[in-house]
């Protein structure tokens, strides 16, 4: 099992690895870096903080935000922790599981923590957390993922 990082180095490592993906031809929501922003702040070891603001296009019939792109964001956050824990460009996801605790709601900035649980040399597991931007207690979303490490061939 390989060290999870200190939260200055991991933040290091995943801001850069944020500015590869914005270079990516990438259509899909989020996107990281203009949708979802790297929170600056001393976190503990292996964790980061994003922060991303809900807005009426991302609404389910019943006027909250669809679970789907609460999903996607949850997923997309937690691979950019593996990435940038692993040292690589891609990490795919194996498996995903989001547990939704409370509406998350529109028009409204919220917060995703992310923690490496482990790193390995082919897979890294990851959690995150969804909650009101500066309310950490009132959690909206939980999850977990298992993600693929892929490094760039030498």
């Amino acid at each position: 099992m390989n060290a999870v990082m200190s939260n200055q180095e991991l933040r290091r490592l995943a801001a850069r690895f944020i500015h590869l993906r914005t270079l990516m031809p990438t259509r899909a929501w989020p996107h990281i870096g203009q949708d979802v922003f790297l929170v600056e702040e001393d976190g503990p070891a292996g964790s980061l903080l994003f922060a991303c603001r809900t807005e009426q296009s991302m609404s389910n019939p019943m006027g909250i935000v669809h679970g789907g792109v609460t999903a996607s964001l949850v997923d997309s956050c937690m691979g950019v922790t593996c990435g940038a824990q692993a040292g690589c460009t891609f990490t795919p996801t194996i498996t995903m599981t989001v547990n939704y605790a409370r509406p998350v709601p529109l028009d409204t900035d919220i917060q995703v923590r992310t923690r490496t649980v482990r790193i390995g040399g082919s897979s890294g597991q990851m959690a995150a957390e969804v909650f009101p931007a500066g309310r950490p207690d009132e959690l909206l979303a939980t999850a977990t993922g298992v993600y693929a490490i892929r490094r760039p061939q030498a």
